[in-house]
């Protein structure tokens, strides 16, 4: 099967977040393809997980994807080879985030998201006009995530595109006998 050729409308955000130009960055382009995805980064198809998305839950595919200043690489969420949400831990922004934050102006709004099994107040900026959302540490000024789609309202992020990062504690495992295993 042949790859369909990249859309120029879907390049240009796709550069910008390459780039992690995230102060220009307006929203991915609806619709961006995997093959767009592939023109950008450095995307494996070779293998893909699966996850569930906003509170709808929507069960989708997942692929991961590398490129420079993403030193944990990318993981890219499509429903049938369509783009839905690109997000990252650990990315290396060309600005400071502080500056970064004051040209994004406020987000409209502020969630509680989850690192680890803690959860943290207020530190998911969401930028639903903009297709972006930045999960940061304001304590020390650091980006912890970032999660790219493309522009619509706060109620379909939340329902259709927010990523659930709560991990859950698990009981001590117990062997056949009850005892628990070391």
């Amino acid at each position: 099967m042949q790859a369909a050729r990249p859309s120029d409308l879907a390049l240009s955000p796709l550069r910008l977040l390459a780039g992690r130009d995230l102060r220009s960055f307006a929203g991915l382009a609806h619709p961006t393809s995997l093959d767009d995805v592939a023109a950008v980064f450095d995307l494996d198809r070779s293998w893909h997980g699966q996850g569930a998305l906003g509170s709808a839950r929507h069960r989708t595919d997942w692929f991961n994807a590398s490129a420079a200043g993403f030193a944990r690489g990318a993981r890219v969420w499509a429903n049938d080879g369509t783009v839905v949400l690109i997000d990252a831990t650990d990315v290396v922004l060309v600005e400071p985030l502080p500056s970064l934050l004051d040209a994004l102006g406020e987000p409209e709004t502020r969630l509680n998201s989850f690192q680890g099994t803690f959860e943290v107040e207020a530190n998911e900026y969401v930028y639903t006009r903009r297709g972006l959302t930045l999960y940061v540490n304001r304590a020390v000024d650091t980006p912890l995530r970032i999660a790219a789609f493309a522009p619509g309202s706060l109620e379909r992020y939340q329902r259709d595109l927010r990523l659930d990062l709560q991990m859950k504690r698990l009981p001590p495992s117990r062997g056949p006998s009850g005892d628990r295993l070391p």
